[in-house]
């Protein structure tokens, strides 16, 4: 059971292609598919930060809308966390990996290497391990969408299942 946001806690809604880094209680939410979303939370200092990553690393004609991308945007929030003024270092980092989902239910291989959801998934698993980022919760894969609810001040992220509509 999901519990309800909380009232006096601001919300953000990321869209794909979107971060957010909270340095303020705050519930961040986002709805996935093959898209990845990484969550990163610092416990010394209790903060956190999203993103919901779209496609795995971007290209030179991509280089304006970095944080459409996994690799991107997770190095830019390990960045802004790692040196704000409450400095949070890589390996105190908590990481919390959700999506990657083949919502159309097959495996539709863009390349050799997989659909676009296992390519962000494992984009964003090396870009955290090449960091020095552990993941602590992994929820990946399947054919089932999600929606998430991140409470940056706690780390804690509530998931709810998104059934797909085509059979």
């Amino acid at each position: 059971m999901m519990p309800m946001p909380e009232k006096e806690l601001p919300t953000v809604i990321l869209g794909p292609g979107e971060l957010f880094v909270a340095r303020k209680p705050t519930i961040i939410t986002t709805i996935l598919g093959s898209c990845v979303a990484v969550c990163l939370y610092c416990p010394q200092h209790r903060i956190g930060a999203m993103c919901h990553g779209v496609l795995p690393r971007f290209g030179k004609q991509f280089e304006n809308d970095s944080f459409r991308f996994v690799v991107s945007s997770i190095r830019h929030m390990v960045e802004v966390m790692a040196n704000g003024k409450k400095h949070c270092p890589n390996s105190g980092l908590v990481a919390k990996v959700f999506g990657g989902a083949e919502v159309l239910g097959f495996s539709r291989k863009s390349s050799k290497k997989g659909s676009i959801g296992v390519q962000n998934i494992e984009a964003a698993r090396n870009s955290l391990k090449d960091l020095s980022v552990s993941i602590k919760v992994e929820e990946v894969g399947g054919v089932n969408g999600r929606k998430l609810f991140f409470y940056s001040h706690s780390g804690e992220v509530y998931m709810k299942p998104i059934p797909r509509s085509i059979k």
